[in-house]
């Protein structure tokens, strides 16, 4: 029997002027089959099963009949019946179909892991893609087919969104009353409303969209950060995992194999974390933000590669955050949540109900299928949005940042996209009609104000006698610039030793500091321990300063390699606080 045939489906061309009904793929069918997908680098055959949805390798040992039928189901066995003449009975002969699955394997060529797209969200151009774990298709009903093109994505069945095409949209009233009880937290700033909910639309469209901002909630005690999860999380339903504290990165990769996810992390401490698991797990975050034609990560386990999503979108809660690193703030956007109000406390909400946590979760699947209907809506709105904060000013970093968290928004409350006066409206309502003056420290200037700053041993001569002292690397520069003309060269040598030299030029008749560039330096690898730049970055960043170059200097009497750049500004004109303080009361 030819399963390829079998498997091809019926496409009816709708008349004019008449809506075509929505149509689903179904991953699995009751009496199984298989579709062809490709083969693997060790020549094993990868086929979609119609029996459970999930993709299967057949290696040559697996292509006996009761594998064949235990993974691809009966139509594989009915397929292979065959009338034994001699017998006068049907028996099974599985050749004709092991060589049609090779055929049909072979003639798809080579299997890319990296394009399977388990149960998620998805966009394929301005299409969005739904693969709702049981079923896939596109939210205005066009078909997705099971059998891929050569360099088109490759939808596998799954655990269940919690929602179909079939379950019906969320109400007005309901959509009003989610807002409402997302207001009732101790939501403070501005527009700290709007950027919430936002973040819960971002979240459920995950994937397809371009940009997903980190939103990290500071939250005072009492504020009721962890109902405000549970119910966040019920919204989300199987499309949200939440853990608490920092994450491995082994934990949410096979959390995250087969599915597509948002994270939400409590419990997100800066006190008693260790900083390299924070450094590790912000690294991962910032994966996520931005979508890319490969969003899968690899990792050799056993031998073989098996691939994972990064997180769709991320929440992160604590009482007390830790400090992210610039390239992660960038993604970031954050709120503060205060303590309850009174009003909050005192009134009932069945929807924060953990014993009618099932009807929050209906309630969930209801506003996602609504969210599903209005996905024009919320991609015309960033596609609005994002132009007009950068024609505000803003940079396109933050552009991109805010731009799905209004658009979300909008979709949630909207069954239109606004007018450009009201998306106006809606961006000063979330401050962003201003720019605020970006105050952005430069790689650079940061690793030179670590340099600077370091405190090092320093001798000197007090009273014909040798007397220790500790100073900053600024301070004993400071002193060999400003300071008695006998003391530079003995202060200069001893800044030697840690790979820094003052340089005065006669030719400008200016002074210049010398760093050594070596990461072998003893001194420099020293002045640098336990920093960024502790492999020999310092090398690279310093260049990047205004008026330094590369040269070659005698440093510690041996020739080095060194970076010369301008003194510092606050060591040629050294500035005394300015301090004021209230007159002395009289007697």
């Amino acid at each position: 029997m030819n399963i390829l045939k079998f498997l091809k489906p019926t496409i009816h061309t709708p008349e004019k002027g008449v809506a075509a009904t929505a149509r689903v793929t179904n991953f699995v069918r009751p009496e199984g089959g298989w579709v062809p997908m490709g083969y693997t680098l060790d020549g094993s055959y990868v086929v979609l099963s119609l029996k459970t949805g999930q993709l299967v390798t057949l290696r040559a040992q697996d292509l006996h009949m009761k594998k064949l039928q235990v993974w691809l189901g009966l139509e594989v066995r009915n397929s292979s019946m065959v009338y034994d003449n001699d017998i006068k009975k049907d028996v099974v002969e599985p050749t004709a179909v092991v060589e049609e699955i090779a055929k049909a394997c072979d003639e798809m060529g080579l299997f890319d892991f990296s394009r399977v797209r388990g149960p998620g969200l998805y966009r394929e151009g301005d299409d969005l893609v739904v693969n709702f774990g049981h079923q896939v298709a596109t939210a205005d009903g066009k078909l997705v087919p099971l059998h891929p093109g050569h360099k088109s994505a490759i939808y596998q069945g799954g655990p269940s969104l919690g929602f179909a095409l079939d379950t019906p949209c969320a109400s007005s009233e309901e959509v009003l009353r989610v807002l409402g009880v997302l207001g009732s937290f101790g939501l403070g700033g501005k527009g700290d409303l709007i950027k919430l909910a936002g973040w819960l639309v971002t979240a459920f469209f995950g994937a397809a969209l371009p940009h997903r901002p980190i939103l990290a909630i500071s939250a005072e005690r009492g504020s009721g950060k962890t109902t405000l999860i549970e119910f966040l999380n019920a919204l989300l339903g199987p499309q949200a995992i939440r853990r608490d504290g920092i994450p491995t990165t082994a934990q949410m990769i096979y959390a995250l194999e087969n599915r597509s996810a948002t994270l939400i992390v409590d419990e997100l401490e800066g006190r008693g974390s260790k900083k390299a698991a924070v450094e590790t797990f912000m690294e991962m975050l910032r994966i996520q933000f931005t979508s890319s034609s490969s969003q899968r990560l690899s990792r050799v386990i056993g031998g073989k590669t098996r691939y994972y999503n990064a997180p769709v979108c991320v929440l992160l809660l604590g009482i007390s955050l830790p400090s992210f690193n610039a390239a992660t703030e960038t993604r970031t956007v954050r709120l503060n949540l205060d303590a309850l109000p009174e009003a909050s406390r005192l009134y009932y909400e069945w929807l924060l109900d953990s014993s009618r946590e099932s009807e929050t979760v209906a309630l969930g699947a209801r506003l996602r299928r609504l969210l599903v209907s209005r996905w024009n809506i919320m991609r015309g709105t960033m596609a609005a949005v994002r132009p007009m904060l950068i024609g505000l000013g803003h940079e396109a970093r933050i552009a991109d940042k805010f731009s799905p968290l209004l658009a979300g928004y909008v979709a949630m409350t909207h069954d239109h996209v606004p007018s450009p006066e009201e998306l106006r409206s809606l961006i000063a309502q979330m401050d962003l009609s201003q720019t605020a003056p970006a105050t952005v420290e430069r790689d650079a200037e940061m690793c030179l104000s670590v340099l600077l700053n370091r405190k090092v041993v320093i001798y000197k001569m007090t009273d014909g006698a040798k007397e220790k002292t500790h100073m900053t690397i600024r301070d004993a520069l400071t002193h060999v610039v400003h300071g008695d003309a006998a003391a530079r060269e003995p202060l200069t040598r001893q800044l030697e030793e840690f790979g820094v030299r003052p340089l005065w030029v006669r030719a400008s008749a200016s002074w210049k500091l010398a760093v050594c560039s070596s990461e072998h330096h003893e001194g420099m690898r020293k002045l640098m321990m336990r920093t960024d730049w502790a492999l020999g970055g310092w090398k690279d960043v310093l260049q990047r300063l205004p008026g330094a170059k590369a040269s070659v200097q005698k440093v510690a009497r041996s020739t080095q390699r060194v970076v010369v750049v301008d003194m510092p500004r606050e060591v040629l004109e050294p500035e005394d606080g300015d301090y004021d303080f209230p007159e002395p009361m009289a007697a």
